[in-house]
């Protein structure tokens, strides 16, 4: 099996945790595999049809775990890629944002949502980081949503306590409920 995950790591080569197309585009060529290849490993593995294969989807579809030099490479890799402070605004895309959001609050959020990506690969585990730092700072409850592709909501929040954007491979809906 560990040949399995040797594959992926010589695909993924800026280890990022992600095999893109065209890394799987270059692998093909470099091995002169045929370049139906392509589409049938994002078939097989692409679970969310997102047009990249995660180490999750990859591992999850074989029933492997990571290797943990390799992960450790990727945590290095995405924490190397985050932005200097004073351009925490980079490659973040704002979806919506409550009128009122302080931007030093939008600035912990979207720094969280960095973060929370460098350090988890599971979606479920980036919420949970961003949540409980949220309510431990506020002692309120904070809802985190996140996800690649499609999805739809419709929330109540407390004034001034929204902000739906994308940074680095996901989009995030984070509010603050109301107490009623």
């Amino acid at each position: 099996m560990a040949d399995f995950l040797t594959a992926f790591e010589s695909i993924d080569t800026d280890f990022s945790g992600e095999i893109t197309r065209e890394e799987l585009e270059a692998y093909c060529r470099k091995q002169n595999f045929d370049e139906k290849f392509v589409q049938k490993w994002l078939n097989l593995f692409d679970a969310d049809n997102s047009g990249t294969i995660s180490i999750d989807e990859y591992c999850d579809t074989l029933g492997l775990r990571p290797n943990t030099e390799y992960m450790e490479k990727v945590q290095v890799q995405r924490s190397n890629a985050a932005p200097a402070d004073d351009d925490w605004m980079n490659g973040v895309k704002v979806i919506a944002v409550a009128e009122a959001l302080d931007e030093d609050l939008m600035r912990l959020i979207v720094r969280l949502a960095r973060e929370a990506q460098a350090k988890h690969t599971v979606e479920k585990d980036i919420a949970m980081y961003i949540k409980d730092r949220l309510d431990e700072k506020d002692q309120a409850a904070w809802q985190v949503v996140l996800g690649r592709f499609k999805y739809g909501s419709f929330v109540t929040h407390e004034k001034g306590y929204m902000l739906h954007f994308f940074v680095d491979r996901f989009a995030f809906l984070i509010w603050r409920t109301p107490n009623y």
